[in-house]
């Protein structure tokens, strides 16, 4: 009686605690964990110190080396498993912390980080077989302790995380319901709030596109709690499953190609070395315990992401317009293309905590062109910022020019930002006004191709104003035809991505060396020199031009004898003005406009004519019973008349489209047109 009294007092707490146990202890490799702490044993000062690190600044060393070697103390399978030595000096450094009591500056290492760290160091501890001095395990469970601030997104459950660990170590039930309550908190839908978006997105820091930055942290922090308290009577209830569900497949997992992130979502992290390599495999492992429903997709997303199957293995053709957060997602097994843009809805990509110095031009219509997936990782040292692939910009002497001078928080200039989408195909828009340039930028999106179009280019800058078109890792040979790029059209070939220019350009192609480091766009990096080769591929419009315009159609997947077989007659650009861009793709039987105004598009037997600025899809154009995909990307119109001659019509047809409101403004209206 009195042992199954004892065993109901300690659940769920020992199960909870042996599953962090366990947790922390995946994807470690013995031999390199034996090597890394037996390296900062030598290190380590007789007090408990080692002299490389600046206590009045500590980041994440010390309490890191400390959690290693607490890890390597208690794995049978390590050389150090027991070892008396490495006990001592566990204890040792610890009791340093403690007596240090070290503050940051920065807060996020004082009331997440370090409680965090100190609590998975206790709860590895508990499995030893020489326990830790009970009066310095409880002085660091009261360290631990701090107050949880409540409605703050991926912060709230990185500090209720540690509520847990605090609530396994000491069987508090009131510690355990407020890490359980916490926890799953921001597994919400916060229109306009922190968190996630009602079109999938995730704001963090006000209204700033934060999907795989904060919403990386979300993602993580809510799967680990659902999986350390599954099964218990703090299991994650099935709304709150469905949401995270439908964020985790239908948006985070999307941005991953093979096993790096698309350089648009990670946010000031870009700056941050292998920053865009995922590791998220044992993330996509647990999923599985608690969402057996969607087994298949967790098994191909797990083996795509860990590189052991190939970047295209699973992938379904998708097509995703987040309005909230003004990012674009086209995904096809053959590559990834995103788009970022900023509007006067949402803030721009900050600069904190001298993080992304360098990112000025960053949601200025970027895009983000995978096949393999790792284009762009660790390529940021040596970066032309003011040539990040697919912006307009002005072409500074150096890169100072691409300074973010003001740190949080700044807001986007233009109103006109969003697209129109079915889930397959769509295209997207930015009219851009920002450093003294302004240009109407468009994306249209079909299955081998994307028509990238951009007009009314205009800045009275004294420098040059550039549109870059790539700026990848070097790798191979590039090609192009004809060789001289003078005439039209021509195109160039680099890494299995092809570049056509219909109408020809001022096109300028690179493969040098570029240097650089990463402390120039993050005080917290290395200042190490560097020197890649690296692709760079621009259109140079001038000084001062007044109206320049470009249009380039990118084909992934290609070669230099793909794309002569390439059949570019499927592809009719109709217009690229500053009033109408518009494209018609034959073998898709569609037609894509962005209206910036109220007008007609009329060309090719096709008359279209809307009473408000806005984004327009067909599908089914030469159909008896065609579809009508609409948006408004300035997110102000109730709705849009629209006027239409198709050829497969028989008479005009007139439609009054009423467009989403409230929350879902911006986001695609559709409509049947019946002969």
């Amino acid at each position: 009686m009195m042992c199954s009294l004892v065993k109901a007092q300690n659940e769920p707490f020992d199960s909870i605690l042996q599953r962090i146990n366990a947790d922390l202890q995946l994807f470690v490799t013995d031999k390199v964990l034996t090597d890394e702490v037996s390296e900062n044993l030598k290190q380590l000062n007789a007090d408990g110190s080692w002299a490389d690190i600046n206590y009045a600044d500590a980041q994440y060393d010390p309490l890191k080396r400390i959690k290693n070697m607490a890890t390597a103390y208690i794995r049978p399978t390590n050389k150090l498993y027991n070892n008396a030595a490495l006990h001592q000096a566990i204890v040792k450094a610890l009791q340093n912390w403690l007596e240090k009591n070290p503050k940051n500056k920065n807060w996020w290492y004082n009331d997440i980080f370090y409680p965090q760290a100190i609590g998975q160091s206790l709860i590895l501890m508990r499995s030893a077989k020489t326990k830790l001095p009970a009066d310095l395990e409880e002085a660091l469970i009261k360290r631990m302790i701090r107050r949880l601030k409540t409605g703050d997104g991926a912060n709230t459950s990185d500090e209720a995380l540690h509520f847990l660990y605090r609530a396994c170590l000491t069987k508090n039930k009131a510690t355990l319901d407020s890490a359980a309550k916490y926890l799953f908190e921001p597994i919400a839908v916060n229109e306009g709030k922190e968190g996630v978006q009602v079109d999938g997105s995730y704001y963090q820091h006000g209204k700033q596109q934060a999907i795989a930055s904060y919403g990386r942290v979300f993602g993580a922090n809510s799967v680990n709690a659902a999986f350390y308290l599954r099964g218990t009577a703090y299991a994650l209830p099935k709304a709150q499953l469905a949401i995270l569900v439908d964020y985790l497949k239908n948006t985070f997992l999307q941005t991953i190609r093979g096993a790096f992130y698309d350089f648009n979502v990670r946010g000031r992290g870009i700056s941050r070395k292998d920053s865009l390599s995922s590791g998220i495999g044992g993330l996509i492992e647990k999923i599985r315990f608690f969402d057996p429903d969607n087994t298949a997709y967790w098994n191909a997303s797990a083996l795509r992401t860990s590189a052991k199957k190939a970047a295209a293995y699973g992938v379904i053709p998708a097509h995703k317009q987040y309005w909230k957060s003004n990012y674009t997602l086209h995904v096809r097994p053959g590559y990834t293309f995103s788009v970022q843009a900023s509007s006067n809805r949402t803030l721009r990509t900050e600069r904190g905590n001298n993080e992304n110095i360098l990112g000025k031009f960053l949601p200025d219509g970027a895009t983000n062109i995978q096949r393999e997936g790792s284009e762009y990782a660790n390529l940021m040292p040596v970066w032309e910022w003011d040539k990040i692939p697919g912006t307009t910009s002005r072409d500074y002497h150096d890169d100072a020019g691409a300074t973010i001078k003001s740190e949080w928080g700044i807001l986007g200039t233009s109103k006109f930002v969003g697209g129109v989408a079915d889930g397959v195909y769509g295209t997207s828009c930015y009219s851009l006004a920002y450093d003294s340039v302004q240009a109407k930028k468009a994306w249209f999106f079909f299955d081998r191709e994307v028509v990238c179009l951009g007009a009314g280019i205009k800045s009275e800058a004294g420098e040059s104003i550039t549109t870059t078109v790539n700026q990848a890792w070097m790798r191979g040979a590039v090609d192009t035809a004809p060789k001289e790029l003078s005439r039209a059209p021509f195109w160039v070939v680099h890494d299995s991505i092809g570049y056509i220019f219909p109408q020809g350009a001022n096109v300028t192609i690179s493969n040098e060396a570029q240097n650089g480091n990463w402390y120039r766009i993050n005080h917290f990096q290395s200042k190490t020199e560097l020197q890649h080769k690296v692709f760079k591929l621009w259109i140079n419009h001038g000084t001062k031009p007044t109206d320049a315009s470009y249009q380039y159609i990118v084909v992934p997947g290609t070669s230099a004898a793909g794309l002569k077989k390439y059949d570019q007659s499927m592809i009719h650009i109709l217009k690229n003005t500053d009033q109408v861009q518009a494209v018609k793709h034959l073998g898709l039987n569609m037609l894509q406009a962005v209206f910036y105004q109220p007008g007609i598009l009329a060309v090719d037997g096709i008359s279209v004519q809307v009473d408000q600025a806005c984004t327009v899809y067909i599908k089914g154009l030469n159909s008896k019973s065609p579809l009508l995909y609409i948006a408004d990307p300035a997110q102000e119109q109730t709705a849009v008349h629209v006027e239409l001659k198709l050829p497969g019509l028989s008479k005009p047809k007139s439609l009054n489209c009423n467009l989403p409101t409230g929350a879902f403004a911006g986001a695609t209206a559709s409509f049947k047109i019946k002969e």
